[in-house]
């Protein structure tokens, strides 16, 4: 038996008497190499991010006698990814058999890596840092004009003066838009300005944390009515429950009939007993993500510069559904649909800043910091809303589902 693999150790134990050499699953590598596995079939990185990150971990090989402990190779990380012993599973002669080692990962998972990995390979080196934290944000303007929802896809030619990045609309490469191809850096520095455009000044800031608790505040009272409704009903429900044992006491209730009516109010308590529980946490959980959604919201620009991809990746997703890419004649055009808390929070500053200029004196009146029109940002909808209330910081999509 030669050496383990990374993740696992070698061993010698007792069976009937005699030592045994044996494989045993790594508890400190072990979990690092499953995660390595979880992360890339997400399609969210690459091979070499995939390096950092663990090496920012601590995944280490071995040390041997000849060689100390290092940091992973991106090619031995590669090779690990296409390795199906973390199955469970030894090659032998070409063919698979099942081994007497732990699995680290499950077939399914090993699969659907591996489907990334020739996905990828097929249409060359396409594992790259940007391709990620950008894919499926960007969108064709022109093919959503024609009724029709096309992504732009990133690629690249390779020649004598270098290689040239870009994106370009998946409906282009089937003949039905004539969106010509984009170039990376310029839908880069798009994505950025449109980021910018989502800043809010920070008096405005304030004012939306304040309505955010005066709303929790006016929450907080209706579920405690809520709550009290609830016990009030699993009060009533435990005293049927009560009055149906003294019946199958008496004898006077036959006990079929019994078992279905207990039946039926055990599991009436049960279902308030489970609304009870879960009345405040869902209201709490959703207030904390617009608090958090609040934040990224000061200087997003500035956030969004200082973060690694794929931490860029996630500020976008809380910021936009899409983002439509249009050329024209004056250039590159980025508009945004946003998320649902981020249309509103976006409402909200417009009914305020339209409101605050209808009460400002003539002679007093400022220039606005912000520009009437931005092109990399939708137009901003006026709504009746006077400002953030139940419906509004509950009912999004993206915070817990709606208590049946």
């Amino acid at each position: 038996m030669g050496r383990a693999k990374l993740g696992y150790l070698n061993a010698r134990k007792d069976f009937d008497g005699r030592l045994v050499n044996t494989i045993d699953v790594d508890p400190v590598r072990a979990p690092l190499i499953r995660w390595a596995f979880e992360q890339y079939s997400t399609g969210q990185h690459s091979i070499m991010q995939l390096q950092i990150m663990l090496e920012h971990q601590g995944l280490t090989t071995r040390p041997s006698s000849k060689r100390a402990a290092r940091p992973l190779s991106t090619s031995q990380l590669a090779m690990i990814l296409r390795d199906p012993y973390y199955t469970g599973v030894i090659r032998y002669k070409g063919r698979l058999y099942p081994g007497r080692h732990e699995p680290i990962i499950s077939k399914e998972l090993f699969l659907a890596v591996q489907k990334i990995l020739d996905g990828r390979n097929r249409k060359g080196d396409r594992d790259r840092t940007h391709f990620h934290f950008l894919r499926g944000l960007l969108y064709c303007a022109e093919c959503k004009e024609a009724g029709r929802d096309s992504g732009l896809v990133y690629s690249q030619n390779t020649g004598h003066g270098g290689t040239y990045e870009y994106y370009l609309c998946t409906a282009k490469q089937r003949g039905l838009c004539s969106m010509p191809s984009v170039r990376l850096d310029d839908v880069e520095e798009a994505v950025a300005r449109a980021v910018a455009a989502e800043e809010f000044h920070t008096e405005e800031l304030i004012e939306i944390r304040d309505q955010v608790r005066h709303a929790l505040e006016e929450m907080q009272s209706h579920e405690q009515e809520e709550k009290d409704a609830l016990r009030t009903q699993l009060a009533k429900l435990e005293a049927q429950e009560d009055r149906l044992i003294d019946l199958a006491a008496d004898g006077k209730l036959p006990s079929s009939k019994l078992r279905e009516r207990l039946e039926a109010v055990t599991l009436q308590k049960g279902a308030v007993a489970e609304k009870l529980a879960r009345t405040g946490a869902r209201i709490q959980r959703g207030v904390d993500r617009v608090y958090a959604s609040i934040d990224l919201l000061e200087k997003p620009r500035e956030l969004y510069e200082s973060l690694p991809d794929s931490a860029r990746r996630n500020l976008l997703g809380a910021f936009f559904k899409k983002l439509n890419v249009l050329i024209t004649e004056d250039g590159l055009h980025l508009t945004s649909e946003r998320t649902e808390i981020n249309e509103a929070f976006h409402e909200w500053q417009t009914h305020h800043r339209l409101t605050s200029a209808a009460h400002t004196p003539t002679k007093t009146k400022r220039a606005s910091r912000i520009p009437a029109e931005d092109p990399a940002s939708v137009p901003y909808r006026l709504t009746q809303s006077k400002g953030l209330n139940k419906p509004v910081l509950v009912g999004m999509t993206g915070f817990e589902p709606a208590t049946p």
